[in-house]
């Protein structure tokens, strides 16, 4: 069976002025990531990822946010792995993928249940690095018939979307609902995260379907982005507010909405899923971006402060500071062009991340942060949360590090490489595979304003001056390069 082996200087080796701290934490995340693999002996499997080694189980969205992190181990380690164990698990007849399977059994951990349907947007994220079209297509009839098995099995009486209780979207003890419904039927709640997800996928599909050639399906998908986003638009959002929130969902699709009153990151999916514009993104900004709201000392609280469930602690899910969200809301923010606003909470993220790393009795990565001090969030019972968590953890150490604070996103359909400079030092990404090829690019404002480029092949380099606002454009043959800005 393959293996895994951990190796410093395979990795792409991120350069950045004044931060050693970082990059010593990213290279932690990775050791990390590698202790943490799972190898089954067991037909049909492939060696696993995992948070959390030896529980005989493996988990949907889990693996899916953390292909955004093996996308930049140069081929060392990939999650894409656990994503083809879950095609090899799901059934074909209907689409439906559990939340969770026991490895042992290659049964459902509970039955029925269902996780946040992101398959799609860790294929697209996977693809725009690799440049691998050969799995798009093959993956495409896992990623349809998900997509829809939630559109035949999840909707409600106003077109929208139910999970069966909090924890199958994953916000474990998020004040949305009861814990587990018997009927398993989500006790009539339509859940707004569940409805971004399905819309983000829905987009994401479309985009996989241009590349591979069938226009009607890319066609079909982005307006299904649409009518998902019109439904999330009409219901989930309240003009009073200013926000997004589930409702309960049994009432007459033409009666008032009845909201649930809590203010949760659930929400945090409608900027990414592109439902939160204009007037309705400037207005969740302002909830966002309030420190007595989400924008807390470490952001961003996954429950509002102003929740009377607040737990300054973390208590999990009730104000927990966690990755999966603080990625989706980052993405969702740079994808709508406020690429400042992301930058700084990626650095104030990531800063209390290492902070809590360099600290003696807490030096590891952990499940989530307290959004109040830098320490491991609180668990409900007032435990702390799991630690050496990566898993999904390694998103700020290592993603965000690249994508918001280095400034690099990679487009492979396009075999653009994207890069935001800094208004000063040194940064970059040195030995990165890309699209078939390894790419090194570093700015130094110190050194007269110069990019050095290293290519084995050619590449566009689209680069953006966080001072003057000015895009250039490079076409770079393969070899070394000495380019101004």
């Amino acid at each position: 069976m393959e293996k895994y082996i951990y190796c410093k200087e395979a990795l792409p080796k991120p350069i950045l002025d004044g931060h050693q701290d970082w990059i010593d934490l990213y290279y932690r995340t990775w050791e990390l990531a590698f202790q943490n693999v799972e190898y089954i002996d067991q037909q049909g499997w492939k060696p696993q990822m995992t948070c959390m080694p030896g529980v005989n189980t493996i988990w949907q969205w889990d693996s899916c946010l953390m292909t955004f992190i093996t996308n930049y181990a140069n081929g060392t380690i990939t999650a894409l792995n656990n994503l083809d164990n879950l095609y090899h698990l799901r059934r074909k007849s209907d689409g439906y993928m559990s939340m969770a399977y026991r490895i042992s059994t290659e049964q459902p951990a509970w039955p029925g249940r269902i996780n946040p349907p992101l398959m799609a947007w860790a294929e697209w994220d996977a693809y725009q690095v690799s440049g691998d079209r050969d799995r798009l297509k093959s993956v495409l009839p896992a990623l349809e018939g998900n997509y829809q098995f939630i559109e035949n099995n999840r909707r409600g009486v106003t077109g929208l979307y139910w999970f069966e209780d909090p924890g199958s979207s994953g916000m474990d003890n998020a004040p949305r609902g009861p814990y587990a419904w018997p009927a398993l039927d989500g006790a009539g709640i339509c859940y707004v995260d569940l409805a971004c997800q399905q819309a983000l996928s829905a987009k994401c599909l479309s985009k996989i379907c241009e590349v591979l050639g069938e226009p009607s399906k890319a066609e079909f998908y982005l307006s299904e982005q649409g009518r998902i986003n019109a439904l999330i638009n009409q219901y989930h959002w309240s003009e009073q507010a200013g926000f997004y929130f589930d409702f309960f969902g049994r009432t007459d699709p033409a009666t008032k909405v009845k909201y649930i009153n809590s203010k949760t990151a659930a929400a945090f999916w409608t900027v990414l899923c592109g439902a939160a514009q204009g007037h309705r993104l400037e207005r969740m900004l302002e909830h966002l971006l309030n420190p007595n709201e989400f924008y807390t000392k470490v952001p961003f609280a996954t429950l509002s402060k102003d929740d009377p469930n607040y737990d300054p602690t973390g208590g999990y899910w009730l104000g927990g500071v966690w990755a999966p969200t603080n990625f989706a809301l980052i993405r969702g923010l740079v994808e709508n062009g406020r690429t400042d606003i992301a930058k700084k909470a990626a650095v104030d993220y990531l800063d209390a991340v290492c902070r809590v790393f360099h600290t003696p009795e807490y030096t590891t990565i952990w499940e989530c942060y307290s959004p109040e001090a830098y320490l491991p969030a609180t668990a409900e019972a007032g435990e702390w949360v799991r630690p050496d968590f990566v898993g999904w953890s390694g998103l700020a150490p290592v993603t965000m590090l690249i994508e918001n604070i280095i400034g690099l996103r990679f487009d492979a359909r396009h075999n653009t490489v994207h890069f935001r400079l800094p208004s000063e030092g040194t940064v970059g990404l040195e030995n990165m595979k890309f699209n078939g090829r390894t790419l090194s690019v570093v700015f130094g404002r110190r050194e007269a304003h110069h990019i050095r480029v290293k290519t084995t092949e050619s590449v566009t380099l689209k680069v953006y001056e966080e001072i003057s606002m000015q895009v250039h454009n490079f076409e770079v043959a393969a070899g070394e390069h000495l380019l101004r800005v």
